[in-house]
C-alpha cells in the first residue's frame, strides 16, 4: 500500500522519530483536512536540527503537535488520550528508521504499545 493511500481518511498520524523533519512536511501536504500530526522525537538536539533544516513557520502548530524529549510514560499517556475515542483505522504510525536505530528501546516500546492498543480495540469491537 502506498503511503498516500495509508494516510487518507486518518484523523491522527503519529511520526515516531523526526530525523530532519522531511516526513512531517510531506504528511502536511498529503493529509486529509483537519488530520493532526503528532511528531515524537526522543532527542531535543535532533528536533533542533529539524527546525533548522525545515525553517517551519508558526502555521506548523496548526497541523502538528511536537512531543520532544519526553519520557515514555508521558508520551504514551498523551497518545492514549488522543486515540481514546478513535477507531484503529482513524490513525496510523509513520516511522523514521534512523531515529528508531538511534534509540530502539524507546521507539519500539511506543510501537508495541500502539499495536497492543489497536489489537485491544479490535477485540472490543467483536
Amino acid at each position: 500500500m502506498k503511503k498516500k493511500d495509508r494516510i487518507q481518511g486518518k484523523k491522527a498520524l503519529f511520526v515516531f522519530g523526526l530525523g530532519l523533519g522531511y516526513q512531517v512536511d510531506a504528511l502536511r501536504q498529503r493529509k486529509d483536512g483537519k488530520a493532526r500530526i503528532y511528531a515524537i522525537e526522543r532527542y531535543e538536539d535532533v528536533f533542533a536540527r529539524a527546525v533548522d533544516t525545515q525553517h517551519w513557520d508558526d502555521t506548523i502548530h496548526e497541523d502538528v503537535e511536537f512531543l520532544i524529549g519526553q519520557d515514555l510514560e508521558a508520551v504514551l499517556g498523551h497518545l492514549d488520550k488522543v486515540t481514546k475515542d478513535m477507531a484503529e483505522e482513524d490513525w496510523d504510525i509513520i516511522t523514521n528508521q534512523p531515529s528508531i536505530r538511534l534509540d530502539p528501546r524507546y521507539y519500539k516500546t511506543l510501537l508495541r504499545a500502539r499495536r497492543k492498543q489497536g489489537a485491544e480495540m479490535l477485540a472490543d469491537d467483536e
